[in-house]
């Protein structure tokens, strides 16, 4: 099968931007000299065609397989490869199968939160490289039984899909952050909102806390994610509140909570205030993701790259603006590391588990509606 390839000139210019060990042009270039990965795809719906498109157009990947028991899902992937590789991999229906095949070296797999514990098993146990989506599992046990799992594969590279790591504005926003240019940090403020409510997922999964964990953990994550990476340490405690019954008229057993806001509070005083809903107003004001901190010496908006001083003589700064590929810079890392064995990673599985620790906190607060600490959640 033919290597998917990109434009060197395009490639370069966003493997210039990711600030990793190595840039991607020596990816590359290394891959051009060795064999590349070959790869098999466990999950195409909305996700993993997400996943596929990334992959053919990173160099040293030769995506070889496609598993989805969906048909129509399995089908558009299949074509997403042939037009991008000249050639249609295998299109399987039964995860076994793929995972059985020689010519597959490592797995993306993008599936429900609820299989991602035994499907990562499953894949380490059959000696692959594994790229898996975040959350890491949606409990602290299923979390430490694939650290445990990853420990005993020592020669298996294993990714966790936090791709804000990978994108050089978080990466830039948060060194500059961390070496103190913000000053002591006082909050930070944090908003995903849609009208694009109720998201139910193929089959509900979506709608159904035992299957996502609910939006703290399985989409909020990120988030989590972003602030523990900030401050090198977990919250104290959280509070929040929320709404499970908003679309009950259309889905009666719907339990995820589809608004909801949580503060986070840290030793040193910083707090981290996050809402999240999908019954937004069709109208911008309303509408959108945004990530700001705030410290007493300026503030970072994440969206816009924006770096403003309360000194103003200090002139505003615009981190690494455009938009960048940071699901296909994630993916990248991991070809990467797999291509040179060191099983270096944009984030730790051990730092993974902490944000599905953070989540779960989020989680009890809004359900209990009342202060819960981290230590409570830990144990």
């Amino acid at each position: 099968m033919a290597i998917a390839r990109v434009n060197r000139r395009r490639f370069l210019g966003c493997s210039a931007a990711a600030g990793l060990a190595l840039t991607q042009g020596e990816l590359a270039e290394a891959a051009a000299a060795s064999d590349p990965v070959r790869l098999g795809v466990i999950g195409a719906g909305g996700r993993g065609t997400a996943l596929i498109r990334a992959l053919v157009e990173i160099p040293g990947v030769q995506i070889t397989a496609v598993c989805d028991p969906v048909d129509r899902h399995r089908d558009r992937a299949l074509g997403v490869i042939e037009k991008a590789a000249g050639a249609r991999p295998a299109g399987l229906d039964d995860h076994r199968r793929l995972l059985d095949r020689a010519d597959v070296d490592a797995v993306a797999i993008a599936l429900p939160c609820d299989l991602h514990e035994p499907m990562n098993l499953a894949a380490l146990a059959a000696g692959k490289h594994v790229y898996a989506e975040k959350p890491l599992g949606l409990s602290l046990p299923e979390c430490d039984r694939l650290i445990a799992a990853a420990d005993a594969h020592r020669g298996l590279v294993v990714h966790v899909g936090f791709q804000r790591r990978s994108n050089p504005r978080f990466r830039e926003g948060v060194e500059r952050i961390r070496q103190g240019e913000l000053g002591a940090l006082i909050e930070a403020r944090a908003s995903w909102t849609s009208g694009n409510g109720p998201l139910m997922g193929h089959d509900g999964w979506l709608a159904r806390r035992v299957r996502s964990g609910d939006w703290m953990v399985e989409q909020a994550v990120h988030i989590w994610d972003v602030l523990l990476w900030l401050k090198g340490s977990p919250p104290e405690s959280a509070v929040g509140w929320g709404r499970r019954d908003l679309f009950a008229a259309l889905d009666p057993g719907r339990d995820v909570t589809d608004h909801y806001s949580v503060e986070l509070q840290w030793a040193d005083g910083f707090r981290a205030s996050f809402v999240q809903s999908w019954v937004a107003p069709a109208d911008q004001a309303f509408t959108g993701s945004t990530l700001r901190v705030m410290g007493e010496a300026g503030g970072l908006d994440f969206g816009s790259g924006s770096l403003t001083f309360r000194d103003r003589g200090r002139p505003r700064e615009t981190l690494r603006p455009g938009i960048h590929p940071d699901t296909r810079l994630a993916l990248a890392a991991f070809i990467e590391a797999i291509h040179d064995g060191s099983r270096a990673a944009p984030i730790t599985l051990a730092q993974a588990r902490l944000a599905t620790n953070v989540g779960l906190m989020a989680r009890q607060a809004v359900d209990l509606g009342r202060r819960v600490s981290f230590a409570e959640c830990e144990a």
